[in-house]
């Protein structure tokens, strides 16, 4: 007991002291960490400022939400030997009779991204919940063997309600399901969905929880991915998430998105993601069926729609890290006409920003466009501190007045499309793991042009005497928020 008083009394004695000495050596810690590790240097010295002058916060902030890249296939030794190689091994590389401009193109992304470019798949644009999400609960219930589902937000509403419904009793019919929700996107429903599916039945994990020993020190770093793949026959990817907000007829406050409804030999690639995130959540490696071209015999008609060549563009901070950012550059080196992009949130980086001008000041017309009202309203401030960046040298950018728009597309002349989870955004490009397909096919861009058209005729142009009548209130809360733009 006196000791313990001893001890007391030092403290309250020496509080001072321990607190500097505290912080202090934390600090140094968590400075050398962000030397070491952190890539761009005004981020860099953003974090070490914070660190120094919030004594003990600035560093717990740091390591909570700071740390942004993570070794998965070094950290759970995920064994290479059983992965599915879909490497390109051959020599030449196989073109697949694309334009000649794109051939550069093609060369640099087995560089960037060593997977094969696969010919023979059809992708059919689902324009919002209500065409997509029927699609999708008839896959599940027509399923015979397996079924993986992973999804960024799966609310637990009357819409989550008949996904649960139908995963249940196709694992009642002795389908095996697989379901994987993000950790933080679980948090989006006060109903959780998977404690639903799990007291059915249904096998769930959760992708990073955020109240974990493994999960909080990467609390920053999200799972916003979205696929469904169904028997190795079908699958599903885009940015639509599971929720009622996507049923634009019947919503309180809708939600525009896009789906895709994918057939043909990239699902393998597709679901291979799948099977790699959920060994990291789990520690199991489940064997999906692959597709097999002669148990997928479609009719002449059908068998006519698959003329996409396409493949997985796999992204996070994780080994994949960057491959995104570099895919999009890559491909607007190749345009020579039109660059249109569909996004809910426009923030570039300074990287992506010069490409677009450079692609610009080729004479090629590039135009954006964003909703006029996003979900996240300091999101839309910067957005629009930086419209005067990105109008430069012609970049057009059009303000959709329709409800928010989620919809994540990019259209390269008429023959290249880009779909998937992606935003153009530091979450996005440098926090978040994403899939979206890399496609070249004249018809599939020929549908999303159509709809990219359509949604312009329903924005508005930005101009260039609107920014600047801005109130100056307004310009100083825009720029203000601005400053934080990378970690937002």
């Amino acid at each position: 007991m006196l000791v313990l008083e001893a001890l007391f009394e030092w403290i309250s004695f020496h509080w001072v002291t321990i607190i500097v000495v505290l912080h202090i050596g934390l600090s140094f810690m968590t400075s050398l960490h962000v030397l070491l590790f952190k890539e761009n240097e005004r981020t860099s010295l953003a974090w070490i400022g914070l660190v120094i002058f919030s004594p003990v916060l600035g560093s717990l902030f740091y390591w909570l939400f700071g740390i942004n890249r993570i070794q998965r296939l070094a950290k759970r030794e995920h064994p290479q030997t059983l992965k599915r190689d879909f490497r390109s091994q051959e020599n030449p590389i196989n073109f697949h009779q694309l334009p000649e401009n794109w051939h550069s193109s093609i060369i640099a992304g087995y560089a960037i991204n060593p997977i094969n470019y696969l010919a023979a798949n059809s992708v059919e644009p689902l324009v919002n919940g209500d065409n997509a999400y029927p699609e999708m609960i008839q896959s599940i219930q027509s399923a015979t063997h397996y079924i993986i589902l992973s999804s960024y937000i799966f609310d637990y509403d009357s819409l989550g309600r008949q996904f649960v419904k139908a995963l249940v009793q196709a694992q009642q019919r002795g389908v095996v399901v697989k379901v994987l929700l993000d950790g933080i996107g679980i948090g989006y429903s006060w109903r959780k969905s998977d404690r639903a599916l799990k007291k059915r039945g249904v096998e769930t994990a959760r992708f990073l929880p955020a109240l974990s020993l493994s999960g909080t020190r990467f609390i920053n770093l999200r799972n916003h991915r979205k696929i469904l793949c169904v028997d190795g026959e079908e699958a599903y990817i885009g940015g639509m998430n599971v929720s009622k907000n996507n049923l634009v007829n019947a919503a309180k406050h809708p939600i525009d998105d896009v789906h895709f409804k994918v057939t043909g030999p990239v699902i393998d690639q597709i679901s291979q993601v799948f099977v790699e995130d959920w060994f990291f959540a789990t520690g199991e490696l489940i064997q999906f069926p692959s597709y097999n071209t002669r148990n997928n015999l479609d009719s002449t008609e059908q068998e006519k729609n698959k003329t996409v060549v396409a493949r997985v563009i796999q992204d996070g901070p994780d080994e994949h890290h960057n491959r995104i950012r570099w895919t999009l550059i890559n491909a607007l080196v190749c345009a020579q006409k039109s660059v249109k992009i569909m996004t809910p949130y426009f923030i570039p980086d300074q990287t992506l920003m010069t490409s677009l001008h450079a692609t610009a000041l080729r004479g090629v017309a590039v135009e954006i466009i964003v909703p006029e009202h996003s979900n996240i309203p300091f999101v839309d401030w910067v957005m629009e501190a930086n419209f005067m960046r990105i109008m430069e040298h012609g970049v057009q950018i059009y303000k959709n007045k329709r409800p928010f728009d989620h919809s994540k597309i990019v259209l390269i002349d008429d023959v290249w499309s880009f779909i998937g989870s992606t935003n153009w955004d530091a979450r996005s490009l440098a926090f978040n793991f994403e899939i979206n397909l890399e496609c070249f096919d004249r018809r599939l861009n020929a549908q999303l042009t159509e709809l990219f058209v359509a949604k312009k005729h329903n924005a508005e142009l930005v101009l260039e005497e609107d920014i600047k009548k801005l109130p100056i209130y307004k310009k100083i809360r825009n720029n203000l928020f601005r400053l934080f733009s990378p970690y937002l």
